[in-house]
């Protein structure tokens, strides 16, 4: 019993099909690093000196909002802390695009934003306590100075 192996050259299969994956895995590569690299850049997108005066007032007349529903008693000490700890974050976010409405207090923390740490730590006992103790009127003027002087 006599058994022959033939084997076929190393390119007798058509070179093309190699040379199209090739080609097809490299686009691939270069579109999604294009990709995250512009989703990157609108994460990070900083506003205009002219958009970032819209979203100061735009916040400031939420303050005032707030002072008025807390001083004709619409609103309870825990209930404006915890308005005035959304007007932050929410401000934060529009104006630096870092997702901070969700954060705990340790998460604010590691970004490295003293600032909003200190005004967020300052709201966490009056909005969380059994029983809301605090100085609304000095922590509402607190927010309202970082607002304003945010560049």
């Amino acid at each position: 019993m006599q058994v022959t192996t033939e084997l076929r050259p190393l390119f007798s299969y058509s070179i093309l099909y190699i040379v199209f994956t090739i080609i097809l895995i490299i686009f691939v590569l270069i579109l999604t690093k294009y990709m995250k690299k512009k989703e990157l850049q609108k994460e990070l997108a900083i506003p205009s000196h002219k958009d970032l005066l819209v979203i100061k007032r735009k916040y400031l007349a939420k303050i005032d909002e707030l002072i008025n529903n807390f001083n004709s008693k619409k609103l309870s000490s825990r209930k404006a802390y915890q308005e005035l700890s959304s007007i932050i974050r929410n401000f934060i976010f529009e104006v630096t695009n870092i997702q901070v409405q969700n954060y705990t207090l340790k998460d604010i923390a590691s970004i490295n934003m003293p600032v909003l740490y200190q005004l967020v730590s300052e709201y966490y006992s009056p909005e969380f306590a059994r029983i809301s103790k605090g100085n609304i009127a000095l922590s509402i003027s607190k927010t309202r100075m970082v607002i304003e002087k945010w560049n």
